[in-house]
């Protein structure tokens, strides 16, 4: 999640478009509750930026896995349904006192809690298809191209989605959209045909992580039309188990290694799943609520910075001028887009 992950985030969890006020705050006068506020923010910025850091963890410990990428994708979703769902249980069990047995009234947050139907059913399936395929093919850019690049491409969903939600759903487009998407253009020339060289193994990477922002938005779009009749912790529980299920059945196609050959291995997919998708999308999805819409993009779109130190300490993947500049217009790019996209909510 991924950072690409904000757009699931903004999706699953449709936070609010402004900044809720602390219940001290709100309670008292507002010249008292200026400093609390402005120390609550910082705590929420902090979170935000821990969480950012977690995220970006994720192509690390696909490089240090012992089974393969689309293995360790695999694990990552495993060890994320049975969480999800205990969470999702918790918070049918506590909403239930307030339905009076009516399964069909509204949950916690406002969507039913009703069985799932076979026509949602299928649409879980078809979910965690597009997220398996997102996964796959991100996890396995990671081994051709740096972190930081395989990072930035996945967060060109904006690009993607908003065209796609147009074609399905009818949302009316900005026509100012247009501006970013021609910088997101030139970004991409400037990092993937000039930062390359058009070096064969480095494009296929790159490639791969472009094409995993297609999928995630695909991913997206269900996920919203899932997430307007369901209780988000529930439907992403099952797509995480479609996902997993799916992704083994890719790596054993692919003849990849499934099982790690030591502790260490299994440590290793342990922490990817604690860092970037417990403690990663958990924090942030909490976070993200209490700032500015703005502010909250501006740190989500750190995270290729984040992979970027990564690749260099560990990795030592060094950045050329031309794909810093790439980078650099690509991340002017995508927070402009967001900024028109989020404006309009």
């Amino acid at each position: 999640m991924s950072a690409k992950n904000v757009s699931e985030i903004e999706t699953l969890t449709e936070r609010a478009s402004t900044t809720p006020v602390e219940p001290e705050a709100a309670a008292s006068a507002p010249e008292a509750a200026e400093a609390p506020a402005s120390r609550g923010r910082g705590r929420y910025q902090a979170m935000v930026l821990f969480a950012v850091c977690c995220l970006a963890l994720g192509g690390v410990f696909v490089r240090w896995s012992e089974a393969g990428p689309v293995a360790t994708g695999a694990y990552r979703s495993l060890f994320a349904a049975p969480l999800l769902l205990g969470i999702s249980l918790a918070m049918s069990r506590k909403s239930s006192p307030k339905r009076n047995g009516n399964e069909n009234d509204a949950g916690a947050d406002g969507v039913k809690t009703h069985r799932i139907g076979r026509r949602d059913q299928l649409l879980i399936a078809l979910g965690g298809i597009f997220l398996a395929a997102d996964l796959c093919l991100w996890n396995i850019s990671f081994l051709y191209t740096s972190l930081a690049e395989a990072n930035l491409l996945a967060n060109l969903v904006p690009f993607i989605i908003a065209p796609l939600c147009f074609l399905l759903f009818g949302d009316r487009v900005p026509w100012r959209l247009v501006f970013p998407a021609l910088l997101a253009l030139a970004g991409l020339y400037v990092l993937v045909i000039l930062g390359t060289g058009l070096d064969p193994d480095h494009l296929r990477g790159d490639l791969l992580a472009l094409t995993t922002a297609v999928f995630y938005a695909l991913f997206l779009v269900v996920a919203k039309g899932l997430r307007e009749r369901y209780e988000a912790t529930r439907i992403m529980a099952g797509l995480s188990l479609v996902c997993a299920v799916v992704c083994f059945a890719v790596a054993a196609v692919m003849g990849e290694s499934v099982f790690p050959t030591s502790a260490k291995g299994w440590l290793v997919l342990v922490a990817l799943a604690v860092t970037s998708q417990v403690l990663g999308q958990t924090l942030m999805a909490h976070a993200v609520k209490f700032l500015p819409l703005q502010l909250a993009a501006v740190f989500v779109l750190l995270q290729p910075v984040a992979a970027a130190v990564y690749g260099l300490f560990l990795f030592d993947q060094w950045l050329s001028l031309v794909q810093i500049a790439g980078i650099g217009v690509l991340l002017v790019s995508i927070y402009w887009a967001k900024h028109l996209l989020e404006s309009r909510k």
